[in-house]
């Protein structure tokens, strides 16, 4: 079966990693030093620190926030359960928000309902690789709350994400194994606030030089990590046509391949390909967000899938698809007799 979602690991990953090994100096030190600077110059940041994942750099903007129980932290409904448990971790009060209808992205509208006297942070992620809309960050910042960045699903060196990301007063990143550049486990900070930096105090980082050289390796190849998944996109939307189209009408870095469709346990149950749901399970089922949840079929789409797992998985979907409209006509002309 072809996985859902796998590191691209090749030998110079292996090299790096070996060479840290062998010098028996495989704590935080100077490989940890070299990627954070690398990293920090990559996505135009000032200031960056490591942790041991995703969910504890999101905690960790939590506490140098001084978010303190009955604040109130909104993030969305159809997102990854791990920012709701740094959240309670941190002892606020998650507050979810909707998506805009029939959208893996939310909104402003539903954004500014959620808002009270409470509200400490909004948390705004990159769905699925899909670029938040500029109007719509300028808007949810003129609430006057501070927002953070979700960018487990993103990274990006162009200027107009930098600018974008200016936006927040921190963002955060995984680099677990599944994600767009592994470090084999772990997560960043980035700010360019000197004040909340100062206040990240992690009692336990949990990022070796061992993560770091993995880091060094991935980096430097993300360009070509990108410009893959874009080709394989590009593949994807010309053979699937107008099984593609809501995707179609986004700007993404295809972290995922996300379509909709009517019985996504047909897709489930493929021996051929293991496709998933956007998420495992809604955080909870606001009208819009669990209506996306319904119909949503993660596509594998990853750097390493070579060309005759890219048409295995295109038969696939074409396949599954068009069983689905099978069975949906069946049952309409049962009813109609």
């Amino acid at each position: 079966m072809i996985p859902h979602s796998k590191p691209t690991l090749g030998y110079e990953e292996f090299r790096a990693i070996k060479k840290v090994f062998y010098s028996g100096m495989i704590a935080a030190g100077e490989e940890v030093i070299k990627f954070k600077k690398k990293f920090s110059n990559y996505i135009g940041k000032e200031y960056v620190e490591f942790f041991s994942s995703g969910t504890n750099a999101f905690y960790n903007i939590l506490v140098a926030l001084d978010v303190r129980e009955k604040d109130e932290i909104l993030i969305p409904a159809y997102i990854c359960n791990s920012v709701e448990k740094a959240i309670l971790k941190a002892n606020a009060k998650p507050v979810y928000y909707d998506n805009a209808p029939n959208s893996w992205i939310s909104s402003y509208d539903e954004i500014k309902k959620k808002i009270t006297k409470n509200t400490k942070a909004i948390l705004i992620n990159h769905t699925f690789g899909i670029r938040y809309e500029r109007d719509e960050i300028l808007k949810i910042k003129a609430l006057g709350t501070p927002i953070i960045e979700d960018n487990a699903h993103f990274i990006s060196k162009e200027s107009c994400d930098i600018e974008i990301s200016d936006m927040f007063i921190a963002s955060f990143y995984s680099f677990d194994a599944t994600k767009l550049l592994t470090t084999g486990n772990g997560g960043a900070v980035a700010t360019n606030n000197k004040e909340l930096f100062k206040n990240l105090e992690p009692l336990d980082k949990g990022f070796s030089d061992l993560n770091a050289a993995l880091g060094m390796v991935q980096l430097d190849r993300f360009d070509l990590f990108l410009q893959k998944r874009e080709e394989i996109a590009e593949i994807y939307f010309k053979e699937l046509g107008k099984i593609a189209k809501e995707l179609k009408g986004y700007d993404s870095i295809y972290f995922r391949f996300p379509i909709f469709v009517d019985k996504d346990e047909i897709f489930l149950k493929s021996k051929r390909v293991a496709f998933r749901k956007g998420v495992d399970r809604i955080l909870r089922p606001l009208p819009n967000a669990l209506e996306v949840f319904k119909k949503t079929i993660s596509v594998p789409i990853y750097p390493s899938l070579s060309n005759k797992e890219i048409e295995i998985i295109l038969a696939e979907v074409i396949i599954n698809y068009n069983s689905i409209n099978s069975i949906i006509e069946g049952e309409n002309h049962e009813r109609d007799d």
